[in-house]
């Protein structure tokens, strides 16, 4: 798979207010520069407002330290800095991602139809939970944002919700019927540990069914819209050779393009 796209990098330094924020340690003085174009943002966590001043600066792994430094640096911006809500871009309007969300719920519902998923159904990188609340009762959603995971235990009680990382999944072995992941291996520093785990916890005959962005133009304009985060580091597109080949321990693997070609959409089994 081709190494991910150029990131913005951001190392943590303590902040007057005895917080964390990031700024940049290398980068040319442009970057540098543009790195002072911050947005602080604000998100509550145990009813506590934690400002986060988000530097931005071209970087890729060799920027960092250790291979490490980098997935944990990742990792920490959905973890303590993301605040995008799915739901509320899709249940009311706030632009034309509000059409986009919508559509992909729909088109997930229906996708989940005809593969005639079977339960126990996890939905992994649930977020708020767009698509969880499509699931059955009882289904689990798994979110590395404790704000997600908070949001969604109030909105969907018959649900249960873990707090925890894809790419170290806490369920046993072959506890589930239905994988559920969409539009969230762009962000995920491993992809193929993340899927390995996916497949470790599928019942034999179940089913993985997903989707991530595609190599398209609409995915460089992301800073024109209204809700999606600008400071956001990490998120890669593929093509279908691309998906295929991390989905290579799965069987029957099917892969197509959304309508658009805004997306790469996969159903993948386990049969044994």
């Amino acid at each position: 798979m081709p190494a991910p796209r150029p990131l913005h990098s951001y190392p943590w330094r303590p902040t007057a207010q005895g917080g964390r924020a990031r700024t940049p340690a290398f980068g040319t003085i442009d970057q540098l520069s543009e790195a002072w174009d911050a947005v602080l943002r604000s998100s509550p966590v145990n009813d506590h407002a934690h400002a986060h001043a988000h530097a931005h600066a071209h970087a890729d792994r060799d920027a960092f330290e250790s291979e490490r430094e980098w997935a944990e640096w990742v990792r920490d911006y959905y973890r303590d800095v993301e605040t995008y809500d799915w739901v509320d871009v899709a249940d009311h309007w706030r632009g034309l991602e509000s059409i986009f969300h919508r559509n992909r719920r729909r088109a997930i519902r229906r996708l989940l139809r005809q593969c005639q998923a079977q339960p126990p159904m996890l939905d992994a990188g649930c977020g708020t939970g767009l698509n969880l609340a499509s699931l059955p009762a009882g289904s689990v959603g798994i979110d590395l944002n404790p704000r997600n995971v908070a949001l969604v235990r109030q909105r969907l009680p018959l649900q249960r919700v873990v707090e925890g990382d894809i790419e170290d999944l806490p369920f046993a072995d072959a506890e589930f019927g239905t994988v559920l992941c969409t539009e969230v291996l762009e962000h995920v520093p491993y992809p193929n540990k993340a899927l390995a785990e996916f497949r470790r916890v599928l019942r034999p005959g179940g089913q993985l069914i997903g989707s991530v962005p595609a190599r398209s133009l609409v995915w460089r304009l992301r800073f024109l819209s209204s809700t999606c985060p600008g400071d956001e580091p990490f998120h890669n597109e593929y093509v279908p050779t691309e998906v295929a080949e991390m989905l290579r321990d799965f069987d029957r693997v099917r892969i197509w393009n959304s309508a658009l070609r805004f997306n790469v959409l996969f159903v993948a089994r386990r049969d044994s």
